[in-house]
């Protein structure tokens, strides 16, 4: 059973150059994606205001399996929702994608809702780790998309001249065992029963760059240039095989997923716990609306787009698995 969800087709909006850094500001957002900076006052709290004439006016769309669940919103601020959902699961087994377009791309949303569809597709084709090998599945699905959002055509009529591209994350989870991989600076995190948390996923971005050479996070993260992103899925991307992140689950929780609509108000691992509560008599859906409205609450600025996929827990030994 699989569910893809994202973004429909609409007219680009007109762009100006951010007064900070000069990178393009779509004429209908308030802040720069590039260096964050605001372009407005202060952001709005609480109900949206009144769409613009230009708006077109959409709610959130879902995924509600019992295995997995998400939601994926265009926010507050967005013309147009540019980041796409996937999630599947079976016997045994469950996956979600989750795709941020770049906002600054040709056909942004064209191409994380293709990555998104190829992904999952490539998971559910090859049985979801059925032979064992689930991080060798993951990192073919993120090989498959790459091919796949490098075929989306542009759009000469939008003004962007950079080919259409994606951020992405894969999980699945079969056997006890997740398997995670990303490719640009949307997330992954553990959320475990007991309180532990972390964050699965490591940022492919300029401030994540420098942090890994040894500057302080806080410094990095102030760097104008902090939230570029050094990795993406689209036709201009590097090559190279995906890192998989493959960990046994020692305790029941939560894998949720998310675009940086979400992190970019919840970041550490232990905040995102507190926020998504107690999660024991909810439906993955209800955790990913939670955690969704809790974006929407602090302004809604970007896109917001969460996926999340209960685990049990370790898989027990049977008297088959024993030596």
């Amino acid at each position: 059973m699989s569910s893809v969800d994202g973004a429909e087709p609409t007219t680009s909006p007109a762009s100006a150059p951010c007064p900070r850094c000069g990178s393009s500001v779509f004429e209908e957002e308030r802040f720069c994606e590039a260096c964050g900076a605001s372009t407005a006052p202060a952001p709005r709290r609480g109900p949206p205001p009144a769409p613009l004439p230009s708006e077109r006016v959409e709610g959130p769309v879902e995924v509600d399996l019992d295995a997995v669940g998400g939601v994926t919103d265009r926010g507050y601020r967005r013309a147009r929702n540019e980041d796409a959902l996937a999630g599947a699961a079976g016997v045994g087994w469950s996956a979600a994608v989750v795709c941020d377009g770049v906002a600054s791309t040709s056909n942004a949303h064209l191409a994380s809702r293709v990555a998104a569809r190829t992904a999952l597709a490539v998971l559910e084709e090859g049985g979801a780790g059925a032979d064992g090998d689930g991080a060798a599945l993951v990192a073919r699905s993120l090989v498959e998309a790459q091919g796949a959002v490098s075929a989306v055509a542009s759009d000469a009529a939008s003004g962007l001249e950079l080919a259409p591209s994606t951020t992405a994350v894969v999980v699945l989870v079969t056997g006890g065992i997740l398997h995670v991989a990303g490719v640009g600076d949307s997330r992954a995190y553990w959320l475990g029963a007991s309180g532990a948390a972390r964050t699965l996923t490591t940022d492919d971005s300029m401030a994540q760059d420098r942090i890994a050479e040894g500057t302080p996070a806080e410094v990095a993260y102030a760097d104008p240039d902090a939230h570029i992103i050094t990795r993406w899925l689209g036709a201009d991307a590097e090559a190279g095989e995906p890192a998989v992140l493959s960990v046994p689950a020692t305790e029941p929780g939560l894998v949720v997923v998310c675009t940086d609509g979400l992190w970019n108000y919840v970041e550490e691992p232990e905040r995102m716990l507190g926020v998504a509560g107690d999660w024991t008599d909810l439906r993955p859906v209800d955790v990913a609306r939670r955690l969704v409205a809790v974006a929407l609450d602090a302004g809604g600025q970007d896109n917001v787009t969460v996926a999340v996929l209960p685990v049990d827990g370790p898989t027990p030994v049977g008297p088959a698995d024993l030596p």
